[in-house]
Order: structure tokens, then C-alpha cells, then sequence
């Protein structure tokens, strides 16, 4: 095992894999993560890609957006299936409070690459 780095990353979860990921693209080399067990084992294996689509900030939808584009290239530059599927969803707004809020991410939602829209509850069948 090797005893030094210029960085060392504890936790080989989401996040921890992640980082040494973007490091190594960004051309990195003296890093070294270390986990206590399996990659992605913890807390991540059940999480679904961490990659919801319906984000109220505008940075965090950004970067939720990108990791839903960064799993297909995954798999195509690795040969291997990652499991993950991109798909939908449908929130349902039992409030005028949060009518407003679900108007205000469907406002920034195609700046940030995702698509939405509103609508009643005669479309929802």
C-alpha cells in the first residue's frame, strides 16, 4: 500500500469516488483513496445515483444534472453497465406554497438542462 500522497481521500462512497474520479480526469496522479471495505458499500449501494431532477438551487440542480449525464458516458467509455436508468417523476403540490415553489425550479430547470412541467390534475392519469 502506498504510505504517502499529495492527496489521500477517506471513503470510497459516492462522494469519496466521485472526487478521485474528477482528480484523475484532471490529470492527478499522486492520489489515494482509502475504504474499509467494498467501493460504493455504505450508504451509497441503496441511493439510487443520487441524482434527482427536481433540485430548488440552481448550483446543486447544475450538478445533479451532471452526474445525470456522467453515468451514461461512464458506461460508454468503460464498456461496463453502471445499472443506472434515467427517468421521471411526478410531485404533487397540496399547496399554493408549494405551487409557488414548483413554478420556481420549472424557472430554472431548462437552464440547467432538465426538463419540466407543470400540470393539473386532469393530465395525471
Amino acid at each position: 500500500m502506498q504510505t504517502h500522497a499529495k492527496v489521500v481521500i477517506i471513503g470510497g462512497g459516492m462522494m469519496g469516488v466521485g472526487l478521485i474520479y474528477h482528480l484523475a480526469e484532471a490529470g492527478w496522479k499522486d492520489v489515494l483513496l482509502i475504504e474499509k471495505g467494498e467501493l460504493t458499500s455504505g450508504s451509497t449501494w441503496h441511493a439510487a445515483g443520487q441524482c434527482p431532477s427536481f433540485i430548488g438551487n440552481y448550483n446543486m440542480a447544475k450538478i445533479h444534472h451532471y452526474g445525470n449525464t456522467l453515468y451514461p458516458k461512464l458506461e460508454a467509455m468503460t464498456g461496463h453497465p453502471t445499472g443506472w436508468h434515467g427517468c421521471g417523476g411526478i410531485r404533487i403540490a397540496t399547496t399554493q406554497e408549494e405551487i409557488d415553489w414548483f413554478r420556481h425550479v420549472a424557472g430554472f430547470a431548462p437552464n440547467v438542462g432538465f426538463q419540466m412541467e407543470i400540470i393539473g390534475p386532469d393530465r395525471i392519469r
